[in-house]
C-alpha cells in the first residue's frame, strides 16, 4: 500500500437509517454468478465508501478495496478475487443517486469561525479566562 494513500481517509459518519433500504435492494440488484456472494458484498461495501464527503474517486475506492483485499490475503485470510476497475466503476455508478449527493453534497453544513476557534481551543487545551 502506498504511504500516503489517502484513501484510507474514506470513514465517515453513519448512513442514515433513510438509507438504508434502497441500499439493502441495491446491494441485492448488481449480484451476478460470477462472483461469490461474499466477493459481491466487499464491492459493495467498498463502493459505499465513494459517497463520502471527502469525495474520493473512484480511482481512490477501487485502490482501498485491492488494498484490503491483498492484506486480507497478506494475513492468511480467504482468497478473494479482485475485480476490475471497470466492474467496480460500474457497482458504484449503480448506487443510489439520492445518496450520493446526499452523502458527498447534501449533509455538509458550512463552519463559523466561531466553531473552528472553538473546535481548535479545545483540541490545543485553550480556555477563555
Amino acid at each position: 500500500m502506498l504511504q500516503n494513500d489517502e484513501s484510507r481517509l474514506l470513514v465517515g459518519d453513519d448512513i442514515p437509517s433513510l438509507f438504508h433500504p434502497e441500499l439493502r435492494l441495491w446491494s441485492r440488484s448488481h449480484r451476478s454468478g460470477y462472483f461469490r456472494r461474499d466477493e459481491a458484498d466487499l464491492y459493495s461495501i467498498a463502493a459505499l465508501s465513494y459517497a463520502d464527503a471527502a469525495r474520493p474517486t473512484m480511482t481512490q475506492v477501487y485502490r482501498l478495496l485491492c488494498s484490503l483485499i491483498d492484506e486480507d490475503a497478506a494475513r492468511g485470510g480467504g482468497r478473494v478475487r479482485k475485480p476490475s476497475f471497470s466492474t467496480l466503476r460500474k457497482i458504484i455508478r449503480s448506487l443510489p443517486a439520492e445518496f450520493v449527493h446526499h452523502r458527498r453534497h447534501g449533509h455538509l453544513t458550512a463552519a463559523s469561525t466561531f466553531d473552528l476557534v472553538s473546535a481548535g481551543s479545545g483540541v490545543l487545551g485553550i480556555t477563555a479566562n
